[in-house]
């Protein structure tokens, strides 16, 4: 696997496919940047677009310095995981097309990336999750995974392979306790149960153990449909609708981030309310990493965009961030009930409805019970006052 790594820095171009079909070609220009550009067959069936920010169009999209257009940037995982995979390739993290011929052909979406001439090939899960009793989590976690998973926690693919049928051959991220963060695996999954409460959609999850009684998160991927074998649906982040690349997730407002979604979906209402709802749980539960990677939207078969499920949730405020990542009314800190009426206006969302959502949101948060996790002493104390404060102000 590694010498098939490595090679990946010398290949000068590469197929993209959307659904399956052949629809353009990235390549590496002479002067070192890299370019995307749609075949002329894709363009003639009036296809679907690869990407919001990619329209059908003769003239190539360029971006400089080995970087590739913002899209595609979106797709490479992040973090650890991202050095992981440099190492194993041996480039530089500034040779992106390389890094993301390495996961190209399962990534976040619909959309795959092999090496130009080279067939698709379905990549096998790093971890079958049927009996994760036999599983080492740890191993997983600095494991080579030849898929493109969003997020910077650790996480591996995995599926079940040898369970009923109801369960088999369907996809997972299973995440990982970080060092850094202790316990974030069952923080998430309690705030994941607790956002079911908001009657919007929610990734699906079950927390597992290893071998070594380590637990860890498993959660569905929603953008894979499974009633007649496996379907990629179109999928992309707020950051790649706002044709960011990943480094400027944060550097945008929660104002702006909710229009460019509810911009895109069908029922644009029903997607405003649910972004201000996931927003207004986000600082209610202590959320602080509510960025433009972590609000996204889902393609359904015939096109049309929603919202997605909600994912990656946890409390942060427990490891001391007691920040929004995004300003909100330009604040990051410190909101009161005034600002949560700017924000709800500056999205058009009426008053009466946002109240009803600040209603309903108090009561999922409040069904979280932090006192089931394993925290104690001063972030517990912390949060917990901080936790109040906040909901006291929708309350008053």
């Amino acid at each position: 696997m590694t010498e098939d790594l490595q090679r990946l820095k010398f290949v000068r171009g590469a197929d993209v496919y959307k659904a399956g079909v052949l629809a353009g070609r990235l390549f590496r220009t002479d002067h070192g940047g890299v370019a995307f550009s749609y075949t002329a067959e894709y363009l003639a069936a009036g296809a679907r677009p690869v990407a919001t920010t990619l329209p059908l169009a003769g003239d190539p999209v360029e971006s400089p310095s080995g970087a590739l257009p913002a899209f595609f940037s979106g797709l490479l995982p992040e973090g650890h995981r991202l050095t992981v995979l440099k190492d194993a390739v041996k480039t530089s993290l500034g040779d992106e097309l390389s890094l993301l011929l390495a996961v190209g052909a399962d990534m976040p979406g619909d959309v795959q990336v092999v090496p130009a001439g080279e067939l698709l090939v379905e990549q096998r899960p790093l971890a079958d999750t049927s009996r994760p009793e036999d599983l080492d989590f740890a191993y997983l976690a600095d494991a080579v995974d030849p898929h493109g998973l969003p997020g910077v926690q650790h996480k591996a693919s995995a599926s079940m392979m040898t369970t009923p049928l109801a369960l088999a051959n369907r996809r997972y991220l299973l995440k990982l306790d970080p060092p850094s963060y202790p316990h974030l695996v069952l923080n998430e999954a309690a705030h994941l149960t607790g956002a079911q409460a908001l009657k919007i959609p929610v990734a699906r999850h079950s927390v597992v153990t290893d071998k070594r009684g380590m637990p860890g998160l498993l959660v569905e991927r929603f953008d894979r449909a499974h009633s007649d074998g496996l379907v990629r649906l179109a999928l992309e982040d707020g950051a790649q609708v706002m044709n960011l690349p990943p480094a400027s997730k944060y550097a945008v407002s929660s104002e702006q981030l909710v229009l460019a979604l509810a911009g895109l979906c069908k029922a644009r209402a029903v997607a405003v309310r649910n972004l201000y709802l996931q927003f207004v749980f986000a600082w209610l539960t202590g959320n602080g990493d509510l960025h433009a990677k972590n609000a996204a939207v889902l393609a359904g078969r015939n096109g049309s965009w929603a919202v997605a499920p909600m994912y990656d949730i946890p409390c942060t405020l427990l490891y001391g961030d007691d920040t929004m990542a995004l300003p909100l009314a330009g604040k990051v800190k410190g909101l009161k009930a005034r600002h949560w009426e700017e924000f709800a206006a500056a999205i058009g969302l009426l008053p009466r409805a946002a109240a009803a959502a600040n209603a309903l949101a108090l009561t999922a948060a409040e069904g979280i019970r932090l006192d089931t996790l394993p925290f104690t002493g001063s972030p517990l104390n912390g949060t917990r006052r901080e936790l109040r404060f906040r909901r006291d102000q929708l309350t008053s």
